[in-house]
């Protein structure tokens, strides 16, 4: 599987390069075989009629999707939900006894403010080993049960997503308001849109939308069944599986566990190509690494280059702004790597943190294509976030600053 998704990869991001995107400066996801998007179906809790009615459906039109389940309702029907994994449909974990908040009284048994994280650290792991057990599985992905994704209650309560995202490839949450972006959502905390109780023209606007911003919609249902509470209608799933299908559409369907592998393995793939700006942490060495490919580009014609993996300045209204977050207090050296041709060298730029600056004259480099590394002065920092940015010093008129590659922190002992 890793060596076709690789070849996928590599040409759909062939394909795809420099396709104009919502935000400029990255360019459009580089969906499978040119796809405009991706979609996953997904249902909870392992309902008879996903087995009954559902699947066969689905099957019909050789549509994949995910089912988060609880052993209990699984072993009541072991034989279907065999069958199920047999022709491709994934199974994911959706914990042993579908603990949520207290505030729904039929779950104040189970209430998610009296859990702690070894009690859901053992529960979701017990649920694995059911899973492997009944079905000869293990579950990559998981659902979060009513959507909630805290423990405890007031100031003991505590997140679920860094449990599910060290336990499992992706987790989806429920009645989420927008598709997810493959750049930048975190896999650990995918939105689930409801389709229960919808028609398929109610949905159709947003796979509409989906398909227009190259985005991954994962609709989230119950039952499956022509009607009913909690029920993703029949109906419904004909009129989407003949609009899937269709290939004038564009639209890979598959399984959560299938595109978020493959979402993972593209990120890693052109990681130091696309420009999305994050929050900057401390890397195992305690260094902040300020690259163009996590800062901010602000100004009416900055560019970032990712054949160069640089920002390129060509107004002195240009600038770079990273968010930043300070391990320690303390005194840190800054590092610039920059190219300049010999004729744009010469003018000053200002690299700010807070109250903290350093000013400087952008030295030679050797060409627009060499770039240099040099230590460019120092500042004190406190611990905790701060705003850095880079820019002109100085007003010029219709020419260069640099080419900015990254700065780097390096804490002084």
């Amino acid at each position: 599987m890793k060596k076709s998704f690789q070849s996928i990869i590599l040409a759909g991001w062939l394909a795809f390069a420099f396709m104009p995107s919502l935000w400029g400066q990255t360019p459009a996801f580089p969906w499978p075989e040119g796809k405009k998007m991706a979609l996953s179906l997904s249902f909870d809790d392992a309902r008879k009629s996903n087995v009954d009615l559902g699947i066969p459906l689905l099957d019909q039109y050789g549509i994949k999707a995910t089912f988060f389940v609880l052993p209990a309702a699984v072993e009541s029907n072991l034989t279907a939900w065999k069958k199920a994994i047999a022709v491709g449909h994934e199974i994911g974990n959706h914990t042993m006894i579908h603990p949520c908040s207290g505030n729904f009284i039929w779950a104040r048994e189970r209430a998610l403010e009296n859990y702690t994280m070894d009690r859901m650290q053992k529960e979701l792991i017990r649920a694995n080993e059911e899973i492997q057990s009944l079905l000869g599985i293990t579950p990559m992905v998981f659902a979060y049960p009513c959507g909630q994704t805290f423990i405890g209650k007031g100031v003991h309560t505590q997140s679920l997503v860094p449990l599910v995202s060290e336990m499992f490839l992706a987790g989806r949450g429920w009645m989420g308001e927008a598709p997810s972006d493959p750049h930048y959502a975190d896999l650990a905390q995918l939105t689930g849109m409801e389709m229960d109780g919808k028609s398929f023209q109610e949905i159709l606007p947003l796979i509409e939308s989906a398909s227009k911003n190259g985005q991954w919609l994962v609709l989230a249902g119950h039952d499956t069944q022509d009607s009913g509470n909690q029920s993703t209608y029949l109906s419904f799933l004909r009129d989407l599986s003949e609009y899937v299908n269709d290939p004038d559409n564009g639209i890979w369907v598959a399984p959560i566990g299938t595109i978020a592998q493959y979402v993972n393995e593209t990120r890693m793939a052109i990681a130091d190509t696309t420009n999305i700006p994050e929050l900057v942490r401390a890397d195992l060495g305690n260094q902040l690494i300020l690259t163009a490919e996590k800062g901010r580009g602000i100004g009416p014609d900055i560019k970032y280059m990712p054949d160069w993996k640089a920002f390129g300045w060509f107004t002195s209204k240009d600038k770079v702004v990273w968010d930043v977050a300070i391990p320690s207090d303390g005194e840190y050296e800054a590092w610039l790597e920059w190219s300049v041709s010999d004729e744009e060298a010469g003018k000053e730029f200002l690299f700010q943190a807070g109250n903290e600056s350093i000013r400087g004259t952008v030295e030679k480099s050797g060409s627009w294509e060499t770039f240099k590394k040099k230590s460019i002065g120092k500042m004190t920092l406190r611990a905790g976030y701060v705003q850095m940015e880079f820019k002109p010093a100085v007003e010029f008129e219709e020419e260069a600053l640099l080419d900015l590659k990254e700065i780097i922190l390096k804490k002084v002992d």
